[in-house]
């Protein structure tokens, strides 16, 4: 900043920050750079990304505060389609690709943690190749992957949850605005955070009933081992190690290994805490039935400044949605469906699969819904979202439904 530019500066709070406005370089309390002086603010997103970081306010240049008025007209002289649409072609379009990512993915977590597992080498090619991938299909489109998170498979549980957990932990730090390279680094430790466990007896692993005292000091082991099996390994950060060994840390220090408090785990530790759970808990294991997302985010909201950090738990519901992918709903029509896709900025209006009609009858067909257009209907309070409920109870496998969305 130039010194004779020092009278033109001034603080101005975020709310107050309009789409086009050149900024004076903005970091967060670590010292990473969130916004270049020489970079225009270019959507309303980007401003949320900011507040999200704890950002309150910010310096402009007076000189240059009424850019955006430059740079908004054009694009109103175009008469672009609206965004919505646009950002529903992307999300669709995006899909696809999906789909490859997380089963390739799948397939390169099980060949490293077998490896592990069977005490044999491995090298992490595959594993930074999938997190690259990961980061790449959440700029294209932020939704469509974690969309395929909640695809959950049960003879495969490990290799899946190790694939989900690194889709939300990498897409939640894309939404607080971390840099790619970061992402990167979060999507390698999600993806290896439970490589401990592959050190851990099958038996207490699977176990139908409570571990003793002494399997769960076992199992209580996994994220130490995990981080010793990396060790020495080329491409894994500090960011990634922090992943595999805080991802059971608490926030009141009752988690392990080490117990830490509050703001003593790294923040990425906190976040891989709460997609972890989640991830686990929506999942059907060998000793439990999978949870409605509802009922897990409930839990999970419970434990706010006891288990989880509550910031970081709020960020993770509205990035999720109330209904998130996957959710089994009942409709204000009686008719029952499963929501295939969550638009961020109407969060009680998902889109839905309808597959049992007002009377009870399961639909020859699924009929989609886009719950948001309905509701703006005559009668459109009917179609609000009463409850969610447990597909099972309706013989409804919610995979089935969530793959439709791909043909």
């Amino acid at each position: 900043m130039a010194q004779n530019d020092d009278k033109f500066i001034r603080r101005l709070d975020i709310n107050d920050v309009k789409v086009g406005m050149y900024l004076e370089d903005i970091f967060d309390h670590k010292g990473t750079l969130l916004l270049s002086s020489k970079e225009p603010i270019v959507s309303m997103e980007k401003i949320e990304i900011l507040k999200n970081r704890g950002i309150t306010s910010v310096l402009i240049n007076e000189k240059r505060k009424n850019n955006y008025k430059f740079l908004i007209e054009p694009i109103e002289k175009k008469k672009a389609p609206p965004i919505e649409n646009n950002r529903e072609a992307r999300y669709y379009k995006e899909l696809t690709k999906a789909v490859s990512i997380h089963k390739d993915g799948v397939v390169k977590a099980a060949e490293v943690l077998k490896a592990v597992r069977n005490s044999q080498s491995f090298n992490l090619a595959g594993i930074q190749a999938t997190a690259e991938e990961i980061v790449r299909s959440l700029v294209r489109n932020p939704d469509a992957l974690v969309s395929l998170s909640q695809l959950k498979g049960y003879d495969d549980y490990t290799f899946v949850h190790s694939v989900n957990v690194a889709v939300l932990v990498t897409s939640l730090a894309q939404s607080m605005g971390y840099p790619d390279d970061k992402l990167l680094e979060i999507g390698i430790g999600g993806l290896l955070h439970d490589i401990g466990k592959m050190k851990i007896p099958e038996q207490i692993l699977n176990k139908p009933s409570k571990l003793t005292d002494t399997e769960f000091a076992i199992i209580k082991r996994h994220p130490e081992l995990g981080v010793e099996q990396i060790l020495g390994k080329k491409g894994i950060s500090d960011i990634s190690k922090k992943i595999i060994l805080q991802h059971h840390e608490r926030y009141n220090g009752t988690g392990y290994p080490l117990g830490l408090t509050g703001e003593r785990i790294h923040e990425v530790g906190l976040i891989s805490a709460v997609a972890d759970v989640y991830d686990a808990l929506t999942s059907d294991r060998v000793y439990k039935a999978a949870w409605t997302p509802q009922k897990a985010l409930i839990l999970i909201f419970k434990g706010c400044d006891k288990d989880y950090s509550r910031r970081i738990v709020e960020l993770f519901m509205k990035h999720m949605g109330i209904y998130p992918v996957g959710s089994f709903v009942k409709l204000g029509t009686n008719e029952l469906g499963v929501v295939v896709k969550v638009n961020k900025g109407e969060l009680l209006a998902p889109e839905v699969l309808l597959l049992i009609d007002h009377d009870g009858r399961r639909l020859a067909e699924p009929i989609p819904v886009k719950l948001s257009e309905k509701q703006k209907e005559a009668n459109g309070h009917r179609y609000k979202i009463l409850v969610s409920l447990n597909p099972k109870a309706f013989n409804v496998n919610v995979n089935e439904y969530i793959q439709h969305q791909l043909h």
